[in-house]
């Protein structure tokens, strides 16, 4: 279905799962440069209630997380904008989601191999983890769920590299911009 124009979103309602989040961020920066006047009002509410409440229109729009990004047709529901996508093509840059955080006194390399190791043995074994995700999905579809696995968790997950950190920085940066985070000194984010 092809994407509508984001200007009917100016003064709308509009629900997300969580107003800390970087899919928040992302959809707040997009929203500043793509919907006239701005969004209307935001609505916090679950993640699975977004979807239900737009098509019984009990809300005008909604920004969809997890594995709605990819059901969200079977809702009747019509995509607007994906937020990775509009990131990547605005930035150049891979999407900074989630990180693992840790005061500088502790053992940095060894919680860094920790991490990787973890990873890498999710990699070496998919089916470790499946019954985990699928618990907790919303939606039970096997396919659905290795498709969000797949998405989520990639090269960047076992290490940033400079184009993660240059992610971060980014969002970061841009949302302080716009006055949603406070600004941070990216030398505070980068390893020591």
């Amino acid at each position: 279905q092809a994407p509508q124009d984001p200007s009917a979103l100016s003064g709308r309602r509009v629900a997300v799962p969580s107003e800390r989040s970087t899919a928040y961020l992302l959809f707040r920066l997009w929203a500043a440069q793509n919907v006239p006047g701005g969004v209307g009002e935001i609505v916090v509410m679950p993640f699975d209630q977004i979807m239900p409440a737009v098509r019984d229109g009990k809300i005008d729009a909604g920004l969809v997380i997890h594995e709605a990004r990819f059901t969200y047709p079977e809702y009747g529901l019509t995509l607007m904008a994906d937020l990775g996508s509009w990131w990547e093509q605005d930035t150049g840059l891979p999407i900074p989601l989630g990180a693992i955080i840790a005061k500088r006194t502790l053992d940095l390399k060894a919680i860094t191999e920790w991490t990787q190791a973890s990873v890498e043995y999710a990699w070496a074994h998919p089916d470790a983890s499946r019954g985990y995700v699928l618990e907790h999905a919303q939606e039970m579809d096997p396919k659905v769920a290795d498709a969000h696995i797949n998405l989520y968790v990639n090269s960047f997950t076992a290490n940033l590299g400079e184009d993660g950190y240059a992610a971060i920085i980014s969002l970061l940066t841009r949302a302080a911009d716009e006055g949603l985070v406070p600004r941070v000194d990216p030398q505070m984010l980068m390893l020591p």
